[in-house]
């Protein structure tokens, strides 16, 4: 199947200010997208518009595998300065969208200048997304790599127990998912914007991650 005419026009309405393309051959040849994303488009049996990516996150992201498996109705190419590959779904009848960016790649990557990053994590932004959350400000997701921020650069006060950690998603309403730097290294917070020099220690990040998206999409339509 391929998208209706009018899920183009509403597509196209929402993302102004975005070339945005339906399927790999709407795509002029002077536009560079990765080609992972070679299968985007409309939902189909095979999952071709899903990166295949996206199987070896499975069992991190359970929640949300299940999600894009039931709820999106497909994938767009959306080109601004950069590249973007939409995952267009639906609530209460409206369009929305969560925004993934071009994976990293393995050489060269500025996922060097941040040794916190456990190897899962760093797998996601080099093969799958740098970054992956709503496309407006892409929060409740995992944070792109030029939106990853020290939580004490957050806190107007200094609070000299606080652990280093690095803002690695946002809720979008000032609470982060954070990794510890030495020498809290290899642990996980919860850093509460209204309770600053208190964050929630050893939690599981893909857990809470996949947890805190759930609840921001529980309420998307069914692709059926």
């Amino acid at each position: 199947m391929n998208w209706s005419d009018s899920l183009r026009l509403r597509i196209t309405g929402e993302l102004k200010g975005y070339d945005v393309y339906f399927s790999a051959d709407d795509v002029p040849l002077e536009v560079d997208f990765p080609k992972q994303w070679l299968g985007f488009g409309f939902l189909d049996s095979e999952k071709k518009h899903i990166p295949v990516e996206w199987a070896d996150f499975s069992e991190f992201l359970p929640w949300v595998s299940a999600w894009l498996d039931k709820c999106v109705l497909g994938t767009v190419l959306a080109v601004s300065d950069r590249p973007y590959l939409m995952y267009v779904y639906g609530e209460g009848g409206d369009l929305y969208f969560y925004m993934g960016g071009a994976p990293l790649g393995v050489e060269g990557s500025d996922l060097d200048s941040y040794p916190c990053l456990p190897a899962s994590f760093r797998q996601f932004y080099s093969r799958l997304h740098n970054g992956f959350g709503f496309y407006i400000g892409c929060t409740m997701g995992p944070s792109r790599l030029e939106d990853f921020v020290p939580i004490k650069d957050l806190c107007d006060e200094d609070y000299p127990t606080l652990p280093d950690m690095l803002g690695v998603f946002s809720s979008g309403a000032g609470d982060y998912l954070a990794l510890g730097d030495d020498p809290f290294k290899d642990e996980a917070f919860i850093w509460w914007h209204e309770k600053p020099e208190s964050p929630t220690e050893g939690i599981d990040l893909w857990n809470v991650m996949d947890s805190w998206m759930s609840i921001f999409l529980e309420n998307s339509d069914s692709n059926e």
